[in-house]
């Protein structure tokens, strides 16, 4: 089905962060949200999460799964049960299967018995990222789960996340204020600007698994971003 927001409006009191919002995502594909500060990515998120309200119209499925900026795991449960938890009515043998590829996926099926408090914080985002791919939703959404990670830790976070994705591919939204997390594995970015406006919408042909950030697409695209970027918050300096 087609994921989209029409003439999306949405204020906090006096502030409005939406104004006529027009977005479409691509079925199957993991399109990205990018934009300064306040231009309404998060609030776009809970939208289709279902956490916000909105005047417009707003098409999505009813199952919707999201991976916050923290893990938010179940501090009392071990990485099993914390992925286990959001499957829970499925029979134990599909269960138990689902778990495990999920656990390997992630590189963590041998901490399968430990505490949230026992992994380091990257970890912890693997855990969640399983949770997430664990639950049955059509539409995943992200806010900045790479976000405050070391550029080591994030290659390698990202390179975990494409290979969840190539196993278990559904419609992702992504926000993030990194170029380089864009580059690596969105399909399409959307660049917004003030009130939720488009300011420009960009395909990615290279398959993720073979992306690099040398190339000569991701030099252009970065270009094209940075410029786009610069301009919308210069436009929201001067508002």
């Amino acid at each position: 089905m087609e994921i989209s927001l029409r003439n999306v409006t949405k204020s906090f009191g006096e502030r409005v962060v939406l104004d006529g919002a027009n977005l479409t995502f691509d079925e199957g594909k993991v399109n990205c949200l990018l934009g300064p500060s306040g231009v309404g990515k998060t609030t776009v998120l809970n939208i289709l999460a279902g956490l916000e309200t909105c005047g417009g119209s707003v098409q999505k499925p009813e199952k919707v799964a999201y991976i916050f900026q923290n893990s938010r795991l179940l501090p009392n449960l071990t990485v099993w049960e914390n992925v286990e938890y959001v499957i829970l009515d499925m029979p134990a043998d599909e269960r138990k299967r689902l778990i495990t590829s999920l656990l390997e996926t992630v590189e963590l099926y041998d901490r399968r018995n430990s505490l949230p408090k026992e992994l380091s914080g990257g970890m912890q985002r693997r855990v969640a990222m399983a949770r997430a791919y664990a639950y049955p939703a059509n539409l995943l959404l992200m806010d900045e789960p790479f976000s405050a990670l070391d550029i080591a830790l994030k290659l390698r976070q990202i390179e975990v996340y494409n290979r969840l994705a190539e196993r278990y591919p559904r419609t992702t939204v992504f926000v993030t204020h990194d170029v380089d997390e864009v580059l690596l594995f969105a399909d399409s970015v959307t660049v917004l600007g003030k009130c939720g406006k488009p300011l420009d919408r960009m395909e990615i042909s290279s398959p993720r698994v073979n992306r690099t950030l040398f190339s000569e697409e991701a030099a252009r695209m970065k270009e094209r971003i940075v410029s786009l970027l610069t301009s919308a918050d210069g436009e929201e300096k001067r508002a």
